[in-house]
């Protein structure tokens, strides 16, 4: 098989480290629902590097420990939570 028929069956890691780090949340998001339901993750390099109820403190944590690297906190649960906030324009 020639290297670039290789190539294309591989799925492609996305290029920008945040979506790497998301994608990661969502490959382990099974498991971590078993073990970190309703808490949030932070996720660096492909791993968990921390968890924590409060997502303030785990990031504060995250900041104090990797600086400014690109890591992902996310919550962990079944289903996104989507917040619906009104237009800047249409406030006032």
């Amino acid at each position: 098989m020639s290297t670039a028929k290789a190539q294309a069956g591989r799925s492609a890691l996305p290029n920008d480290p945040l979506m790497r780090e998301a994608a990661a949340f969502r490959r382990r998001l099974p498991t971590l629902l078993r073990t970190h339901k309703g808490e949030y993750v932070a996720f660096y390099e492909g791993r968990v590097v921390g968890h924590d109820p409060d997502d303030e403190e785990l990031a504060a944590r995250m900041f104090a420990k990797l600086g400014d690297a690109p890591f992902h906190i996310a919550r962990v649960e079944e289903a996104a939570t989507v917040y619906d906030l009104p237009s800047p324009e249409g406030v006032g």
